[in-house]
């Protein structure tokens, strides 16, 4: 009987992470969908590639409404709800960006932006309560594959739709994927919610209580702004693989797209490898701190960027890029979470995640910067070493007080 009721909890929890791991994908592919296309689009409108950029930063602005203004929605109305209801921001953004003007691409982005910012916090409540401790960072990293997924996804097919169909067409297969997720969250949402607080506030009385609250904490300091330097080196990864490949590089925009593939092919499998490690070792940190070291000697290579590098040192360089810069996140937020105060989940990791975010705000738009100063993206990829420098430094001091329970 004992048995019977376990490997019930298996399956559910099975489904559950398959459910939050799909879904959680499409929305990052949703917002990775522009990267993957830029030379097209900005041929369109008249416009330079490197200005992705700003757009990746005009995503992190709506992220981080929402997670100072709704991270705790999940305990109101249900952490499975949340999910949903940012997935339909999601695909509301997608579709302004559909639209025949330039000036879509801003307000669409910026609803992306909100919606995917309800995403972590509310899976990340899910995960806390139905995972057993032993699994916490391999699940957790198993469900962070969703973003290289779904970067995967768009760097495989967004360029293949874009050139046969219209680059548009590629943004609608984006909205239909993110409806399916919808759906596919419903089955399970009445056993996910079942623990939900309506007298709960929704709305932050104030927004950047849970900011503070992780700023006075030494351990969840040192976390989140080591998340903050991860973050910005891993969006300037996805956002400027493929614009780099074309106009660095002299590749075709297809071929760009495989690169960009490699990158969160690695991405995903590092998060995985990631995860499994911290589990066996007892210790995140630890093991982001490797990450870390690694992350700022291949970056320094990317000075020498040229058209005269070897096909395979491309596919080898942007890979360990890839890697160093992504494989973070699973870990990261399951120690985030481990440390939350019971009921306090989507609030901790919504201000671990605000300063996530604003990484990756700063970090294309510091690499588009860079870009628009010295007409180098080798030296634009050399600068992610300034992160790395910052990440090593908060999780070397942050080591011995992190142990992974």
């Amino acid at each position: 009987m004992k048995q019977a009721a376990e490997n019930t909890n298996d399956v559910s929890l099975a489904f559950l992470l398959v459910a939050l791991t799909f879904s959680h994908s499409m929305a990052a592919m949703a917002m990775m969908v522009l990267p993957a296309v830029a030379p097209l689009v900005a041929r369109e409108y008249g416009v330079d590639p490197s200005l992705v950029g700003y757009q990746i930063s005009i995503v992190s602005v709506g992220l981080l409404i929402s997670l100072v203004t709704v991270g705790n929605l999940g305990r109101k109305i249900g952490a499975c709800r949340a999910n949903q209801i940012g997935h339909g921001m999601v695909a509301i953004g997608v579709l302004l960006m559909l639209m025949p003007s330039i000036v879509f691409l801003l307000p669409g982005s910026l609803v992306i932006g909100l919606g995917f910012g309800l995403l972590a916090p509310s899976a990340s409540a899910l995960l806390i309560r139905f995972v057993p401790p032993a699994r916490r960072n391999f699940v957790f990293s198993v469900h962070q594959t969703s973003i290289p997924l779904g970067g995967m996804v768009a760097a495989l097919g967004a360029p293949v739709i874009a050139v046969n169909f219209g680059w548009r067409w590629a943004f609608a297969c984006a909205f239909v994927l993110i409806v399916t997720a919808i759906a596919l969250m419903q089955v399970g949402r009445k056993r996910w919610d079942d623990d939900l607080d309506p007298a709960a506030q929704a709305l932050a009385g104030n927004p950047f209580a849970g900011f503070m609250s992780n700023w006075h904490d030494r351990r969840l300091r040192r976390l989140s702004l080591a998340g903050f330097s991860f973050c910005w080196a891993q969006f300037c990864v996805s956002a400027f693989t493929v614009v780099a490949c074309v106009q660095a590089l002299e590749m075709s925009l297809i071929a760009a797209g495989t690169v960009l593939m490699m990158v969160q092919l690695a991405n995903a499998a590092g998060r995985m490898i990631a995860g499994w490690i911290a589990d066996q070792l007892g210790s995140a940190a630890r093991v982001l701190a490797w990450m870390g070291w690694a992350m700022l000697v291949v970056s320094i290579g990317f000075v020498w960027l040229a058209p005269v590098w070897p096909l395979w040192l491309t596919y080898l360089m942007f890979a360990v890029l890839g890697i160093t810069s992504g494989a973070w996140a699973g870990i990261l937020l399951a120690e985030v979470g481990h440390l939350a105060p019971p009921g306090q989940v989507g609030a901790v990791v919504s201000g671990t995640l605000v300063y996530v975010n604003l990484g990756k705000f700063a970090g294309p738009a510091v690499f588009s910067a860079t870009y628009a100063l010295t007409h180098s993206y080798g030296i634009a990829f050399a600068l992610i070493a300034a992160p790395a420098l910052m990440a090593v430094y908060c999780l070397t001091g942050t080591r011995p007080v992190l142990k992974t329970a």
